[in-house]
C-alpha cells in the first residue's frame, strides 16, 4: 500500500469515529477548532483546501491545537524553529502528474498520481516568533481566502434564488434551479436556519450550469448519500468562513449509515467529498463576491 493510500484510510477512520461518536453533529469538533484558530494554513501563508482543509481540521480537534499554522521540518527551519522532540507528525496530500506514452498511437497523456508528506503545527515547535518570513510565488500555490463575510453578507449577495414561505421543509430542487426554505422565525435558534440554508446553497452548486454533481434520484442510493456528504462538509466550511454557529439538520442523522458504509467501502471517498465540497464552498462565497461588486459598480 502506498503512503497516499494509507493517509486516506486513516482520515476516513478518524471521520467514521467522529460520526459514530456524534451522530448528526459530528462536524462540531472540527469547526469548533477552526472558528477558535482559523483555517489550517501552511508555513508558506497559504490556506490548505480540499482534502487537506478537512484533515488538519480535525487534526486540530483532536489534538487540541491552538495553532492553525502546520509546517514541515525543512519549513520550520527555514523560520527559525525547531520542532519538538518526540513529536508526531500530519500527512498532507498533493497530486503531481507523470506523462504516459502509447506506444501504437504516439498520444500522450499525464496522469494524477497522490503523494504525500509530513507536517508539524506550530504548537509542537520552539523557538517561532510568529513572524512569517517564507514567500510562495509559484502557480500552484494555494491561495488565501477573500476577507471574511457574514452569513447574512453571503445570502443578500449570492446569486441563487431563495424563497422563504411559512412551510416547514428546506430542499434545493435542480430542476428549477431553486431554492425552498420555512421562514427564518420557524427555525427555534440562528444555528438551525443557517445550517440550514447553507447546505442547501452547496445544493445549488452542484446544478449543471456550475459544478454538474451527480445528485442521485432517490434516498438511499449511493449518488444521493455521496451528495449529502459534500454538501454537509460544503456548509461547514461555509460556516467557518462566515464564523457562524451552524447546527445541522436532525435529519441528516439519517445518511450516517450510508455515510459510515461508504467511507469503509472506499477510502478515497473522504478525499473527493471533501475536494467538490470545499470547490463548492468557494463558488458560493466568490459568486457573492462577485455579485456584490457588480451591484456597487452599477
Amino acid at each position: 500500500m502506498s503512503k497516499a493510500h494509507d493517509t486516506l484510510t486513516s482520515v476516513s477512520a478518524l471521520v467514521i469515529g467522529m460520526m459514530e461518536e456524534h451522530g448528526a453533529n459530528w462536524t462540531k469538533p472540527w469547526k469548533d477548532a477552526v472558528r477558535n484558530a482559523g483555517d489550517p494554513v501552511s508555513a508558506k501563508k497559504r490556506v490548505y483546501t480540499g482534502f487537506n482543509r478537512l484533515n488538519l481540521g480535525l487534526v486540530m480537534a483532536v489534538k487540541g491545537f491552538q495553532s492553525p499554522v502546520f509546517g514541515t521540518f525543512k519549513q520550520w527551519r527555514s523560520l527559525g524553529a525547531n520542532v519538538k522532540k518526540g513529536s508526531t507528525g500530519f500527512p498532507v496530500m498533493f497530486y503531481s502528474t507523470f506523462k504516459v506514452e502509447d506506444k501504437q498511437t504516439g498520444d500522450s497523456k499525464f496522469i494524477p498520481c497522490p503523494k504525500s508528506f509530513t507536517v508539524f503545527n506550530a504548537d509542537q515547535v520552539e523557538n517561532w516568533d510568529g513572524n512569517w518570513i517564507i514567500e510562495d510565488t509559484s502557480e500552484d500555490a494555494i491561495q488565501e481566502w477573500d476577507d471574511v463575510q457574514t452569513a447574512d453578507q453571503l445570502l443578500d449577495n449570492v446569486p441563487a434564488s431563495i424563497t422563504y414561505s411559512n412551510q416547514n421543509r428546506a430542499f434545493y430542487m435542480p430542476s428549477s434551479d431553486s431554492i425552498t426554505m420555512p421562514m427564518r422565525e420557524q427555525f427555534v435558534d440562528a444555528s438551525g436556519f443557517y445550517g440550514t440554508v447553507l447546505h442547501e446553497l452547496i445544493h445549488w452548486t452542484g446544478h449543471e450550469s456550475r459544478e454538474n454533481r451527480q445528485f442521485g434520484k432517490r434516498f438511499g442510493s449511493d449518488d444521493y448519500a455521496f451528495e449529502e456528504l459534500v454538501a454537509e462538509l460544503g456548509a461547514a466550511m461555509l460556516s467557518n468562513h462566515t464564523k457562524v454557529d451552524a447546527t445541522p439538520r436532525e435529519d441528516h442523522a439519517k445518511y450516517l449509515n450510508n455515510w459510515i458504509a461508504c467511507l469503509k467501502d472506499d477510502p478515497k471517498a473522504i478525499s473527493k467529498a471533501a475536494s467538490l465540497a470545499d470547490k463548492a464552498s468557494q463558488f458560493v462565497i466568490k459568486s457573492a463576491t462577485q455579485s456584490e461588486a457588480l451591484e456597487v459598480a452599477a
